[in-house]
This record gives C-alpha cells, sequence and structure tokens, in this order.
C-alpha cells in the first residue's frame, strides 16, 4: 500500500496509467490478495479508479478538486491552530522556528520533496498538539492528493518557498497569543 501511494505521489505511476495486480505482485513477490487489498485502500483515498471485471487505473487529477482540497486543508489546519492554542508554548515556538528557518536555505539546494517534508513537519506540531486523530487522519489523507498535485505540476519557485514568510506570520500571532490572527495565517498559508 504504502509503495503504491508512493509511487502515485510522486508521479511514477502517472494519471490514467493501468496498473495490473498481477504484475505488483511478482514485482513485490506476494499472493495477488494483498495487492488487490491495497489497490481497494488506494480507490477508497480516490487515487486508483477501479472498473470491475476490465481494469484499474491511477486516477485523473481534477483542479477543481484540487482547490477544493485546498480550501477544506485550510479549514482544518486552521482548527488544529485552535485546539493546541492553549498548549503553545515558548518551547513549541521555537520548534516551530527551528523547522521555519530551514525554508530560508538556498533554494537551488533544496528540492521540492525536501520543501513538502519541512512544510509537513511544520503543520505536523499543531496536529500532535491538537491530540484529535480524526483531524490527524483526515488532514493526512487529503495532503496526499495535494502533494500528488505539486509533483506533477509545480516546480520550486518563489511562490512555493514564501510559504517560511507565511510560517512567520503564523509564529507571530501565536507569539503575540491572538488565535484569530494565527488561525486566518494559517488558512492564508494553505490557500496561497
Amino acid at each position: 500500500y504504502m509503495a503504491l501511494r508512493d509511487w502515485i505521489i510522486d508521479g511514477t505511476l502517472r494519471p490514467g496509467e493501468k496498473i495490473s495486480d498481477s504484475e505488483i505482485s511478482q514485482y513485490f513477490s506476494v499472493s495477488r490478495t494483498p495487492v488487490r487489498e491495497a489497490i481497494q485502500l488506494l480507490a477508497d483515498q480516490k487515487l486508483i479508479e477501479i472498473f470491475p471485471g476490465r481494469e484499474s487505473r491511477i486516477a485523473p487529477l481534477d483542479p477543481e478538486s484540487s482547490h477544493q482540497t485546498y480550501r477544506i486543508l485550510a479549514e482544518l489546519h486552521a482548527l488544529a491552530v485552535e485546539f493546541s492554542f492553549s498548549k503553545i508554548t515558548p518551547e513549541i515556538i521555537a520548534e516551530l522556528e527551528t523547522i521555519n528557518a530551514k525554508f530560508s536555505v538556498n533554494p537551488d539546494n533544496t528540492t521540492l520533496p525536501d520543501m513538502q517534508a519541512l512544510d509537513k513537519a511544520f503543520h505536523d506540531v499543531f496536529l500532535r498538539l491538537a491530540g484529535n486523530n480524526f483531524l490527524k487522519n483526515f488532514t493526512d489523507t487529503l495532503r496526499i492528493h495535494v502533494d500528488r498535485a505539486e509533483n506533477l505540476y509545480y516546480t520550486m519557485d518563489q511562490e512555493y518557498i514564501s510559504s517560511a514568510k507565511e510560517h512567520a506570520e503564523i509564529i507571530s500571532a501565536l507569539k503575540q497569543r491572538n488565535l484569530g490572527k494565527a488561525k486566518e495565517a494559517m488558512r492564508y498559508n494553505w490557500l496561497h
């Protein structure tokens, strides 16, 4: 499951590409049953389309759906800020600042996956502090779709790098103990 998911996210398996459970089972030296279970899980996450009795294909990317995914993530992450707000300590702010400082490195030496990992680490601080498994699971599932779209269509440019400035706005609002401003800055970060 994780290998197939990662191949879909990083573009190894492209939208519309046909996948064969028998080829995958041979590749991993396993029976077709766990492969079919993995394909079903990925279909439940809308990453694979199953056409019973015919074929399975990597799901296409839909621009409207991607836009909606970012909007949903903006609200879920704003909620994570709210749920975690009472647990924000100077140590947590220092942790956020350390992660965010890594965004400022020379972009020529940083890959898009590196930037995605740093962005995820930043946002995961809030999800961890929120302590809500539903919120974490929902955001993780949606994040798969965001990472997939970014891997297939974006290059690392100033727009992505500007995320460090947006993160700094979130941190500034937390330092001011301004929940409303922190939530708005978080929404802006996801919608930008």
